[in-house]
C-alpha cells in the first residue's frame, strides 16, 4: 500500500466553500481525492465525503472548521470508495445525516437510507439550492456533477483532474506559475478516464461549455485536482482539449 501524505491546510474558495485537499502518491507526483466543505444558514455539509485512508484526517479538519459541530449532510458525486469511504463513519459520528446520492437506486449501493437526487433537477439543502448535472467526464454511469447556487462552485468528479507535485497540494490553478501544466491534465485524464480515446474533442469542448453558459459559474471543484477560478477555465480548457486531442490521436481508433 502507497504510504499517505500529511494533509495540507484547507483553502477556502467562497466565504462559505472549503476545500479539504487530500492526495496520495500517483504516477510519481500526487493525486488528489478531496472534499468540499460548504456552510449553509443552519449546518455544514460536504460534498463526497473522502476515502477511508484520509477519514482521520478529514474529521478533524472538518471538526476545526465547523467549530465542533460537525455535519449535516453529505451530497455525493457518485458512490465509489475514494468519494464515498467515509459516509457510514460520519453517520456515526454525527448521527443519521442527510445523504444525497447519485443513483436512481442507491440501496443497491449501500446506501438505503439516502436520498436520490435527479440529473438535471435541484435539491433544496437546508435552504441552498444545487443543481445535479449529466458530467461529459466521469468514471461511472452513476455520476453526477453538483452546482451550488449559493456560492456559484461547480463540483465536478471524476473529470477536470490533474495530477500536481510536492509543494503544490494547496494551490488552486492560478497559483501555479503559468497555471497547472498541460502534461499533468493529460496524464490525468488518460489514466482516469481511459475511454476518452474513443471522444472527439470538439464535441467534448462544446458539451462542457454549455455546461459552463447554464450557471454563473465561480470556480471548478475537482475532486481530483486543484481548483479552478472562472478567470483561469479559459487556459484550462485549452489544455484539457489539448490533451482529448493527444489521447484520441494515440489510439486511432477506428470504426
Amino acid at each position: 500500500m502507497e504510504t499517505r501524505l500529511i494533509s495540507q491546510p484547507a483553502v477556502k474558495l467562497a466565504p462559505d466553500v472549503e476545500w479539504i485537499n487530500e492526495c496520495y502518491p500517483a504516477q510519481g507526483r500526487h493525486e488528489h481525492v478531496s472534499v468540499y466543505l460548504i456552510r449553509t444558514a443552519s449546518k455544514y455539509l460536504i460534498i463526497d465525503s473522502g476515502s477511508y485512508y484520509h477519514r482521520e484526517s478529514i474529521r478533524r479538519r472538518i471538526l476545526e472548521a465547523t467549530g465542533q459541530l460537525g455535519l449535516g449532510a453529505i451530497i455525493l458525486s457518485h458512490a465509489d470508495y475514494p468519494h464515498a469511504g467515509n459516509v457510514s463513519a460520519f453517520r456515526r459520528e454525527w448521527g443519521e445525516i442527510d445523504v444525497i446520492a447519485s443513483s436512481g437506486v442507491p440501496e443497491l449501493q449501500g446506501l438505503p437510507y439516502a436520498k436520490k437526487s435527479k440529473i438535471g433537477g435541484s435539491l433544496e439543502v437546508f435552504g441552498r439550492k444545487f443543481s445535479f448535472i449529466d458530467p461529459p467526464l466521469a468514471d461511472r454511469s452513476h455520476t453526477s456533477w453538483i452546482y451550488d447556487h449559493g456560492s456559484g462552485v461547480l463540483f465536478t468528479a471524476d473529470g477536470m483532474g490533474n495530477y500536481h507535485h510536492p509543494g503544490q497540494c494547496g494551490l488552486t490553478f492560478g497559483e501555479f506559475p503559468g497555471g497547472v501544466p498541460l502534461t499533468d491534465i493529460y496524464d490525468f485524464h488518460r489514466t482516469a478516464l481511459v475511454w476518452l480515446r474513443y471522444v472527439d474533442p470538439a464535441r467534448l469542448r462544446a458539451r462542457l461549455e454549455s455546461i459552463y453558459a447554464q450557471f454563473d459559474i465561480a470556480y471548478i471543484a475537482p475532486i481530483h485536482g486543484n481548483p479552478i477560478a472562472i478567470q483561469d477555465l479559459g487556459t484550462f480548457m485549452d489544455r484539457l482539449i489539448e490533451a482529448a486531442e493527444r489521447i484520441t490521436n494515440e489510439y486511432q481508433v477506428g470504426y
